[in-house]
C-alpha cells in the first residue's frame, strides 16, 4: 500500500485548521501531506504507522507529524461493533501563515526546533497529553487573536516538554526515498493483511524481495524491533480489544489473535502488557465497575 498525497484546501479566513472527528473507525488512508499535523486520539485503539515506526495504542494517543511524513491510524479489526467509535481532534498547519513565516521569529526559536524534530514523528505522553487535550478543545471554539495565542501555546507546550518520544528513526518522506518507501509499504500491507492468521517470516522477506537473513537485519534497523515483535504487539493490541468484551473467552481470543498455543499467548501478553490475559480482563472489569459506581 503506497501512501497517497492528500492536498488540503486552505481557507483565506483561517491561518490553520482544527476539527473534531467522530467516526465508527479510522477512515483516513495511509497518506502524507505538506502540512504539519497534531492528532489527538481521545477514543479508539489499534495500530499507528508513522514513518518507519509501527506501534499499537489503546484508548488515547497523540502524535505530531512533520511535512510529507507518511502516517496512518488503523483499527485492529475491520468490523467495528455497535456503539464503538473513534474520537479525535486534528490540528493542521503550514510554515507559512498567509505569507507570514511566524515560526522564523526569534521568539519562536524553540517551536522552530520542534517542527524540525517533527520530521521523524513525535508522540506526546504523560501530563503534557492532558494539558494539550484541554488546550485543543478550547481552540476548537476560539476566535480572533485568542485562536493564534492558543495555537502557539500548544506548540510551545510540546517544545518545552520532556514527555515527547521520537517515533521514526529516519526521514521517510516519499519524494526522497521512493524505493525504500515502496518496500516498507509492501511489508506494511503484508502485516496488516495477515497478522490474525499464520504469518510467515519467509513470505514477509519475499514480499520485501530479500532473503530471510537480510530481511531480519533490514527490518530491525528500520523499525528498532524485530518483525516478530511488531506482529506480536499488533496481535496483543487486538487481543486487549477483544478481552474488554464481557462475554469474551481467553482461549478463543488467543486463537483469534493469531497465536497457536495458550502458553505462547500468555507469555507474549504478559511481556507486552505486564499482566496475564486473565489479570487484564479482571482489571478492566473492576475499572468499569468503579466507573459505574462513581
Amino acid at each position: 500500500m503506497k501512501p497517497i498525497l492528500i492536498k488540503t484546501i486552505s481557507s483565506p479566513s483561517r491561518s490553520f485548521s482544527i476539527e473534531e472527528r467522530i467516526t465508527p473507525g479510522f477512515t483516513m488512508p495511509y497518506h502524507f501531506h505538506q502540512e504539519y499535523e497534531l492528532t489527538a486520539i481521545l477514543e479508539g485503539q489499534g495500530s499507528r504507522f508513522v514513518g518507519n515506526n509501527i506501534s499499537s495504542f489503546e484508548n488515547t494517543d497523540m502524535v505530531l507529524v512533520g511535512k510529507n511524513l507518511p502516517h496512518h491510524w488503523h483499527n485492529n479489526k475491520d468490523e467495528i461493533r455497535p456503539g464503538e467509535r473513534v474520537k479525535a481532534i486534528v490540528l493542521k498547519f503550514e510554515d507559512n501563515f498567509n505569507g507570514i513565516r511566524i515560526f522564523d521569529l526569534p521568539e519562536n526559536y524553540q517551536i522552530r526546533q520542534l517542527l524540525d524534530r517533527a520530521s521523524n514523528g513525535l508522540r506526546i505522553v504523560g501530563d503534557t497529553f492532558g494539558r494539550l487535550v484541554s488546550l485543543m478543545q478550547s481552540l476548537l471554539t476560539a476566535a480572533g487573536p485568542e485562536r493564534i495565542s492558543l495555537f502557539l501555546t500548544i506548540l510551545n507546550e510540546i517544545a518545552v516538554s520532556e514527555n515527547v518520544e521520537v517515533l521514526s528513526n529516519e526521514n521517510c518522506a516519499p519524494a526522497r526515498q521512493n524505493n525504500e518507501q515502496d518496500r516498507m509499504n509492501r511489508v506494511y500491507e503484508y502485516i496488516m493483511s495477515n497478522y490474525l492468521q499464520e504469518i510467515s517470516l519467509s513470505e514477509a522477506a519475499s514480499v520485501a524481495c530479500m532473503n530471510e537473513a537480510a530481511f531480519c537485519k533490514y527490518f530491525k534497523k528500520r523499525y528498532n524491533k524485530t518483525f516478530i515483535q511488531v506482529v506480536s504487539e499488533i496481535r496483543i493490541s487486538y487481543a486487549c480489544r477483544e478481552l474488554i468484551r464481557e462475554d469474551s473467552n481467553i482461549t478463543e481470543v488467543c486463537y483469534q489473535s493469531g497465536f497457536n498455543t495458550i502458553s505462547n499467548f500468555t507469555k507474549t501478553f504478559r511481556k507486552i502488557t505486564g499482566v496475564s490475559p486473565r489479570e487484564y480482563k479482571t482489571k478492566v472489569k473492576k475499572s468499569a465497575t468503579s466507573s459505574v459506581g462513581a
